[in-house]
């Protein structure tokens, strides 16, 4: 699963273009999402696990990725 160049609301006047990728190996899978040159990986359950992107993006970044999942899953809605 790759998006790319997805908007990302990090306050009411500021917006970013996150690419976010799911990286799938035999232990566990895991998210990269990337902006601006930052990165950060996050496990499936969306745990912290690495990166140096910005804490105040991180909250925002990743709840778009939930919606995007979401949406993926239940492509007519709830």
């Amino acid at each position: 699963m790759e998006y790319e160049e997805i908007p990302v609301a990090i306050t009411p006047l500021e917006e970013r273009r996150f690419d976010f990728d799911l990286t799938e190996n035999q232990s566990f899978n895991y998210y990269r999402i990337t902006c601006d040159g930052k990165v950060l990986y996050i496990d499936e359950n969306f745990d912290y696990i690495e990166g140096d992107m910005p804490v105040e993006w991180r909250k925002p970044a990743i709840a778009r990725l939930q919606t995007l999942i979401k949406a993926r899953e239940h492509p007519d809605g709830p």
